[in-house]
């Protein structure tokens, strides 16, 4: 249990239960906190660990969508996190840049220009492979194009995680790690949540346990598939050593991070995946055929000899996901409940802003987002 810290002391409107404590589900309990309320939170193993969605080694940040609406969502969730980091003193982003690359004038590249222009972001067309590798060490096909953003570039889950205790610790959060939730039972204005170490009775509850989110939300059409990451080493640098955050938006399923340590790069690959439970093993044929597929793809678009790049692991990702690709921040019909999917293939660099969102509801009299309701993410209207 982490309650550390004397903090900050107010007046409790209410006690609220956050289960699932990724950088969403922590970023849901400061708000909560910070608007009165007294927070528990629960997570069935440990603040951080390997196995969580927003883990991992490093997390793309960038205004850059083909979508405005999340280049808009951008604007507001920056100032959260430069926030989090006066609070903590913490540094939590390195703006070391963005390369978006796609066929020349193709829908892909002239939607990311649109709205790096419609948030006010500065972007500059790099046409020339030479000089795109050389910046960046990343290589351009033949008729391709790409848009530099300067204002993205990466950010480090242990560093977060580590901002967002210190914070939950100043404002007198309780954490309870390694404690699963088995049931949420609501009974007039009160809800009880049965826990591996006996009830809890709250007044509000935010669910979100992500991969797990099928166990208390079962017909909330979020499915969660297996995807992975793989991370690659070339002994020394790419380009000029700095880092790079990159995305290939032909389809916006390839992406990934250039430098983002000594000679380290990564990558994934949002293929299209089959539904699963996350507690199934591995289909070690399918880790394969992934692994060799992105394997191939880093070696054709990194500027060195194909040779000096070796596999150093492999991270195994388990994505909440909707039909429309947006996230569910929603009551549950008929409940006061508050579902917070921040349908993780992208959704790390928004989750201080998703958990905002999530802890208004659940707190105040606050209207949903109308994209992130359930009834709008079960389609693919969106798209």
């Amino acid at each position: 249990m982490r309650n550390r810290g004397l903090g900050v002391r107010v007046v409790h409107k209410g006690r609220v239960a956050v289960i699932g404590l990724g950088a969403a589900g922590l970023s849901a309990c400061l708000t909560a906190a910070e608007l009165g309320w007294s927070v528990i939170g629960f997570d069935r193993s440990t603040v951080g660990a390997d196995s969580a969605a927003s883990a991992g080694r490093s997390k793309i940040i960038r205004f850059g969508y083909t979508d405005p609406f999340y280049a808009e969502l951008m604007r507001d969730t920056l100032p959260r996190w430069e926030r989090l980091e006066r609070d903590t003193g913490s540094s939590l982003i390195n703006l070391c840049g963005m390369l978006h690359f796609g066929v020349g004038g193709g829908s892909g590249t002239n939607a990311v220009i649109e709205s790096l222009e419609r948030s006010g972001q500065d972007c500059e067309v790099l046409a020339g492979r030479e000089q795109t590798s050389e910046r960046t060490g990343l290589q351009l096909r033949a008729g391709e194009i790409g848009v530099y953003e300067r204002n993205a570039g990466m950010m480090t889950p242990a560093s977060v995680f580590q901002a967002l205790l210190a914070r939950a610790s100043a404002l007198e959060v309780t954490l309870h790690e390694n404690t699963a939730v088995s049931a949420i039972d609501e009974d007039g204005d009160s809800v009880t949540v049965v826990t591996s170490n006996g009830p809890v009775t709250v007044d509000r509850v935010i669910i979100a346990a992500g991969g797990q989110f099928g166990r208390f939300a079962p017909t909330s059409h979020i499915n969660v598939t297996r995807q992975y990451q793989i991370v690659c080493d070339s002994a020394q640098p790419v380009a000029d050593g700095r880092g790079c955050s990159w995305m290939d938006v032909t389809a916006d399923e390839w992406y990934g991070m250039v430098n983002a340590g000594h000679g380290i790069h990564i990558m994934g690959f949002h293929e299209p995946a089959t539904v699963v439970d996350p507690d199934q093993p591995i289909d070690d044929a399918e880790l394969r055929q992934s692994v060799a597929v992105q394997l191939q793809y880093l070696r054709e678009r990194l500027a060195l000899n194909s040779r000096q790049l070796t596999l150093r692991e492999v991270r195994t990702c388990h994505y909440t996901n909707t039909a429309s690709k947006d996230f569910v921040i929603d009551r549950l019909p008929g409940s006061s409940t508050v579902l917070l999917s921040a349908c993780s293939g992208h959704g790390f660099k928004f989750t201080i802003t998703s958990g905002h969102l999530a802890a208004q509801l659940a707190c105040t009299d606050a209207p949903p987002v109308p994209r992130f309701q359930l009834s709008a993410t079960s389609s693919k209207a969106q798209l």
